[in-house]
């Protein structure tokens, strides 16, 4: 399940990215992409629902 949250905020924050002139907001969902990413690549506990 958390594999499944991981990807979809991922999608989100590119799509959000794609849209989003703001500069502020911009370095806000680039970090918060860059950590998601970090986070998708570390092994973690086996998820039984995957």
């Amino acid at each position: 399940m958390e594999r499944y949250i991981r990807a979809e905020n991922i999608r989100r924050f590119r799509q959000l990215l794609e849209t989003e002139t703001d500069e502020h907001k911009r370095k806000i969902l680039q970090q918060l992409l860059a950590d998601e990413e970090a986070r998708n690549l570390q092994p973690g506990p086996k998820d039984p629902s995957s």
